[in-house]
């Protein structure tokens, strides 16, 4: 144990002892090694940064903020994580990066001349790297864009913010047509049915003049009873052919007055429903809060040249170390060689 803590204390002087010798030509080549990668950096392109910061809503439905009768529901309201979530999926889609591709032309901008899948592939890798969309730890999200050119940044920026809401509304669009057609189709088959219903009905009623059997079943069988007792048996005749008519076709008229009021009623939820979905399909509500807007930026933001030639200053010094122990090894394998 006091050997290794001996073996342990003398590397370290020794290795302090080695830094110590040789640190001018340590300290030369940090600040050459620093100067040099320094004064390469500055053929690096300045590339300046844009934000645009949103916050997703809870609902675009128009009639949901509007129509909706739950006192629970504020129209105003931030979304949540899951409505975050979908917008981070809809900005980091291919549909979204393609048309702002077309747009600005980036490929022609990165100056990407290749064609085909050499094409796609250089570009997304641009792509990729100068655009990075990340959630806010309040359940924002940020879009941020770097480019050489501080307007296309800006520009860049606020056209995927105002796309992406483009882009939701023409989702809940396709979805509301479809349903609109299904309503329709539905609301149509139900007022078909009302109709024949009502034919029925009227057709029943005229021919055995029965308007309402039941308040008419009630008022013929007092009727009776009085004709009854007072021996009129013509009265009674008539009446019991009256009621005998009723009884056959009482039940079916009730039951499709029962079959009309139900169907109109459901027509009118029907309606309902088909108009809130129509206000919907043809709202443009706004789907997200854009709370920054994107400006050209004055300053750069990478490359960070100090950084860059610090780091490469310190490995160059680490590199002249590790050369600087192989070159004494070898004179002291070489020293041991010529003693012996």
């Amino acid at each position: 144990m006091n050997q290794n803590n001996s073996n342990n204390e003398f590397n370290l002087k020794s290795t302090i002892s080695f830094v110590l010798r040789n640190k001018i030509i340590l300290i030369i080549t940090f600040f050459v090694s620093a100067i040099a990668i320094g004064a390469m950096s500055l053929m690096l392109p300045n590339y300046f940064k844009a934000q645009v910061a949103l916050m997703p809503a809870d609902s675009n439905a128009v009639s949901k903020a509007v129509l909706s009768q739950m006192e629970n529901f504020d129209a105003l309201a931030y979304g949540k994580e899951k409505d975050a979530e979908y917008v981070l999926e809809l900005l980091n889609s291919g549909t979204l990066l393609w048309k702002t591709c077309e747009k600005f032309n980036l490929a022609e901008h990165y100056g990407i001349k290749d064609i085909g899948q050499a094409k796609s592939d250089k570009l997304n890798q641009r792509l990729v790297s100068n655009i990075k969309v990340k959630r806010t730890e309040n359940l924002g999200v940020r879009i941020s864009v770097w480019d050489t050119d501080p307007k296309y940044a800006a520009n860049i920026a606020n056209y995927m913010a105002q796309e992406v809401q483009t882009l939701r509304n023409d989702m809940k669009k396709a979805k509301m047509d479809s349903m609109v057609v299904g309503l329709t189709v539905s609301r149509d088959r139900i007022k078909s049915e009302i109709e024949q219903i009502t034919d029925s009905l009227a057709r029943l009623t005229k021919e055995k003049k029965i308007f309402n059997a039941d308040m008419m079943s009630d008022r013929m069988s007092q009727e009776l009873a009085k004709q009854i007792a007072n021996g009129n048996t013509g009265a009674v005749a008539r009446l019991e052919s009256k009621l005998s008519d009723i009884g056959e076709s009482g039940s079916t008229i009730v039951c499709l007055r029962d079959r009309l009021k139900n169907k109109i009623e459901s027509l009118r939820i029907w309606e309902e429903k088909l108009e809130q979905v129509k206000v919907d399909a043809e709202s443009n509500a706004p789907t997200d809060f854009i709370i920054d807007v994107a400006y050209p930026s004055d300053l750069k933001d990478k490359p960070k040249r100090s950084i860059i030639a610090l780091v490469g200053g310190i490995c160059c010094s680490f590199l002249a170390i590790f050369v600087l122990i192989i070159r004494e090894r070898a004179k002291a394998a070489k020293a041991e060689n010529e003693i012996a």
